[in-house]
């Protein structure tokens, strides 16, 4: 049967990125012919669009909701909501995570156990979490990943997003930004150890970083076009890991960079700033041992929008960055990347530090 040599791949049916989006989920009472919904949100995110989300799910009186305030975003959390919609609610359609990466990874579990529709509705732009099938949690502080639903829906009002904390903003690009080197590792994976490629995936994954970095001179995310542009390329992001499977067309080097950074505890930054941080590194040296690279745009484009370029931004002093670069060739070692390619010594990467300027 040739249909054995193709994958099966899930995608939304109905993605919204623009001001006032929100309006369009009473739509999604008819279109998916919704009757009972579990909303699943935070304190802040509730006041911020849960209560308005309530409000036009059950305007119609065709559909009732069930709302559920999350407080620790956990697998644990997901569980218990489970659990109470088991004991009370009954059969339900939807489940609609309105806030955060980490409230989505918590709704995006609850409808991947119960097998139901997931419908997200983001409040910032913090990773391309928004729409990949993964979901991530911290369990004795460390990072895990585990299997979660894909959304059938995506309504992203950039109104909400653009008053969400700029800093999740700046975040968000670090993690975008990263894909171009994250790429780069894959086709090292592809040309050392014949691992499988997906050139439209590829590109997917990669584009709308390479417009936002084009734009370098100018980025700023509180200008609509660019928020948009923004939110955008992390949606695509997390249909890159849907379409593949996997998460490799986004996650490489400077994802273990930043595993490595969340496992030895050093530092307070977000995943995004320490991917965008990360990338410099990375970036630097495929332009070092490859000739492949702009590290110096890449640095230039998070300068500009104010996102941290140094370790010191981040918390982390010069020895437990070179420590934390050492680690990441522990992570993952099955993934290839640069780290695998190169095996750079202590003395590669301080030397890199310097020349990017990262530790000043």
């Amino acid at each position: 049967m040739i249909l054995k040599h193709f994958k099966q791949i899930l995608l939304p049916v109905d993605v919204r990125i623009h001001r006032n989006a929100l309006e369009n989920i009473s739509k999604a009472v008819s279109r998916y012919d919704l009757k009972n919904v579990v909303i699943v949100t935070g304190i802040l995110t509730n006041k911020i669009a849960g209560i308005d989300v309530e409000k036009l799910l059950t305007g119609s009186g065709k559909c009732m909701t069930n709302k559920f305030i999350v407080k620790t975003a956990s697998r644990e959390a997901a569980k218990k909501i489970e659990q109470e919609i088991r004991g009370d609610f009954g059969d339900y359609d939807a489940v609609v995570g309105v806030g955060g990466g980490k409230i989505l990874d918590v709704a995006k579990v609850v409808a991947y156990h119960s097998n139901s529709l997931l419908i997200n509705v983001p409040t910032n732009a913090a990773h391309d979490g928004i729409a990949s099938p993964l979901a991530s949690f911290k369990e004795k502080g460390m990072p895990i990943s585990i299997k979660a639903a894909s959304p059938i829906s995506i309504i992203a009002d950039l109104d909400i997003i653009r008053k969400s904390p700029v800093r999740l903003l700046r975040s968000g690009y670090g993690d975008l930004v990263s894909n171009l080197v994250e790429v780069k590792d894959w086709l090292l994976g592809v040309q050392k150890i014949d691992e499988d490629y997906d050139e439209i995936v590829a590109s997917i994954s990669t584009m709308p970083a390479m417009l936002l970095l084009r734009s370098a001179e100018d980025l700023d995310f509180r200008d609509f076009d660019y928020l948009k542009l923004l939110v955008r390329g992390l949606i695509l992001g997390g249909l890159a890991i849907t379409m593949y499977g996997t998460s490799r067309p986004v996650s490489g080097s400077a994802h273990k960079f930043s595993h490595a950074l969340d496992y030895l505890r050093y530092g307070k930054g977000t995943h995004g700033e320490q991917v965008g941080i990360g990338t410099i590194i990375m970036e630097y040296l495929h332009q070092h041992y490859y000739g492949k690279g702009d590290w110096e745009l890449i640095k230039y484009s998070l300068e500009k929008i104010l996102a941290p370029t140094t370790a010191r931004e981040i918390g982390v002093t010069k020895e437990q960055m070179i420590e934390a670069l050492v680690h990441a060739k522990n992570i993952r070692p099955s993934r290839y990347t640069i780290l695998e390619d190169q095996n750079p010594s202590r003395k590669d990467f301080e030397i890199c530090l310097e020349k990017t300027g990262i530790t000043k």
